[in-house]
């Protein structure tokens, strides 16, 4: 007898088969347990429509940039997946922590994007300039040169002062730390395999630690919410602006829409700034003669100082590093999953109501039709190239686009140009440098360890790397 919740239009298109008696389920937990890895193998042996699962949840990968334009340009047709993977409470921490942004459809979503824009201009992200160069300056003069650290660590902990600098206008390093912890936490537990399995709060269970991390998270940025609202300042952070914004019909955020927000802004935003900046620096410190380039331009153009909003156009270089290195190794590898609500027809293929979407940036932005030598960390291609925001989509593209690309535009640059000139990053030769998926977010697994000393301008050529790094990117 057929499988009722098997479609056969699934199974008319390449990928995953069911397997006997186990159906689709141990694909979606070779999924979640490596999403990255799967996602490019699938692409390697499929192409590009390929299906992780026929049966309910239905789930289907489609790869390249026209598959991307199609899906991200159809809000309607291709709705955000709002539903949970952990199993929670509507009134739950967990719950009143993912309401945000991404996980909005309709009007609903643009109600709320439209609240939140007047906080992005292109003016108020600018004006956050100079906070950013405060926090890093601060930041770099109580880090002693000479020493291996751990830069996956630094920069987490650098973006998340600059985040609460200019999220919530609060100078709290002291806190950085252990809301980093709480946030990364939070992260790998909503796509914990353990949390998922048994969503039961029974003491020792994953569940109910990560219920009690979502208890302590929400607590920590109410409290921060609470702390701004109490100080009666009309500041420029971000929180303050929100605060303030209304919509013409004199609509507000509501204290759970600022907790939800607030809390997105401040994990996402902080982690993927992190991971772009360790990569980058990574990178850099495996091709000493761009690496030196680029320092000579910074030099040149700053003699030392932070750039200013003005000459970040004079220093191309930089912009080309950045935008190389969150092509060959993106932050967010996958994009938030999207789920068809009627049949969709697509270049190729036809997909049933309901299925889920899966997208991937990290498969685009290899394409070698596109960028040649994919594999390779090329930033001289960018003086010339020119791709589709649907072939080269860091922040994701269509009306959903990341609300904050502009700021962490700004971030990168600003805080890369002053750590160039500052320090000099070596790979330490002890390093394992892998990948590891966090929720739909890549960064080195287990840290990257470097050495960062003063700069003296002296660019060595490195040595062999080990690590899954190579499955990624030829550093031959």
């Amino acid at each position: 007898m057929a499988n009722p919740s098997r479609d056969t239009a699934l199974h008319a298109l390449p990928g995953l088969r069911p397997l006997p008696l186990l159906g689709g389920r141990p694909h979606l937990v070779r999924f979640l347990r490596d999403p990255l890895t799967t996602v490019r193998a699938l692409h390697h042996e499929y192409g590009d429509v390929a299906v992780l699962c026929a049966e309910k949840p239905a789930m289907v990968c489609l790869f390249g940039g026209q598959n991307n334009r199609q899906v991200l340009t159809d809000a309607k047709l291709f709705v955000n997946y709002s539903k949970s993977l952990v199993e929670t409470a509507p009134d739950s921490p967990l719950t009143r922590l993912t309401t945000s942004l991404p996980s909005l459809n309709g009007e609903m979503h643009k109600r709320r994007r439209r609240l939140m824009m007047p906080a992005f201009s292109k003016g108020r992200v600018e004006a956050y300039r100079d906070q950013m160069v405060e926090v890093t300056e601060r930041y770099l003069a109580r880090r002693p040169s000479g020493q291996i650290v751990d830069i996956a660590s630094e920069m987490t902990e650098l973006t998340m002062c600059i985040a609460l600098q200019c999220l919530f206008g609060l100078d709290v390093s002291n806190e950085a730390e252990d809301l980093g912890r709480l946030g990364l936490q939070f992260l790998e537990g909503l796509t914990s395999l353990g949390v998922m399995a048994l969503p039961f709060e029974i003491p020792g269970l994953p569940y109910r630690r990560f219920m009690q991390r979502c208890a302590q998270l929400e607590a920590r940025i109410s409290a921060l919410i609470q702390r701004k609202r109490s100080s009666g300042e009309e500041t420029q952070d971000l929180l303050s602006i929100l605060l303030r914004t209304h919509d013409e019909d004199g609509g507000a955020l509501t204290d759970a829409e600022l907790l939800s927000e607030s809390t997105g802004l401040f994990i996402a935003g902080h982690d993927t700034t992190a991971n772009t900046l360790s990569w980058t620096l990574f990178l850099l410190s495996q091709h000493p003669e761009i690496y030196a380039a680029l320092v000579d331009q910074l030099t040149s153009v700053l003699g030392g100082e932070a750039p200013t909003v003005e000459q970040l156009s004079q220093l191309p270089l930089l912009d080309a590093v950045i935008k190389e290195s969150m092509r060959l190794l993106p932050a967010a590898p996958l994009l938030f999953l999207r789920n068809s609500s009627e049949k969709a027809k697509l270049d190729g293929c036809t997909l049933p109501p309901d299925t889920t979407v899966i997208l991937s940036p990290i498969i685009s932005h290899h394409a070698p039709e596109i960028f040649p030598e994919p594999r390779r960390f090329r930033p001289d291609r960018w003086s010339t190239l020119r791709p589709s925001p649907y072939d080269y989509l860091p922040f994701g593209a269509g009306p959903r686009t990341c609300i904050g690309a502009s700021f962490a535009a700004l971030e990168l640059r600003i805080a890369l140009a002053i750590l160039l000139q500052r320090r000099r990053f070596t790979l330490s030769p002890d390093a394992v440098v892998s990948h590891h998926m966090r929720s739909i977010l890549m960064g080195p697994r287990k840290g990257l360890r470097m050495v960062w000393t003063r700069q003296d301008g002296h660019f060595a050529r490195p040595g062999g790397v080990r690590g899954t790094i190579h499955d990624l990117v030829d550093l031959s």
